[in-house]
């Protein structure tokens, strides 16, 4: 398969994230405030997915590295709490600052498996563009939550 069809799928997957920011910016300011909910809302359900990622590598570590897979294990589901708890904060512009942390953050987990070559290059150069991707969208929306 390659990588064309992840590459195909990751990219598709930064839409919502575009079209939330630029509903932000080009939308009557009474769909603002349901704008940033989808927009922080996706980007709650993406971290989680993400976190997946990692558990994946984990299961896979479990018996040859249990003690990097125990960190694997608990670095997975840090992001998944942490935007569960994002939704709860009131302020919007909050939500998207603690979003576009967690989007980092996971990268640099990314970055510390690709230096482990525990994930594929093709992939670690995927989620860099898609991470940039993600978080221009989202600090582009920031003036406008």
């Amino acid at each position: 398969m390659g990588s064309a069809f992840p590459r195909w799928l990751t990219l598709s997957g930064a839409i919502p994230f575009i079209a939330c920011s630029a509903a932000l910016w080009l939308a009557p300011p009474a769909y603002r405030a349901f704008a940033t909910t989808v927009l922080t809302g996706y980007a709650a359900v993406i971290l989680s997915f993400l976190g997946g990622i990692q558990w994946g590598l984990a299961v896979n570590l479990i018996d040859t590295a249990p003690k990097s897979a125990r960190t694997m294990f608990l670095l997975s589901v840090i992001p998944s709490l942490l935007a569960w708890a994002m939704l709860l904060l009131p302020e919007p512009g909050s939500r998207v600052i603690v979003a576009i942390g967690l989007f980092a953050f996971v990268w640099v987990i990314d970055a510390l498996l690709n230096l482990q070559k525990l994930i594929p290059a093709w992939f670690f150069k995927l989620r860099s563009i898609i991470t940039v991707i993600v978080i221009a969208s989202l600090a582009i929306a920031i003036p406008k939550v």
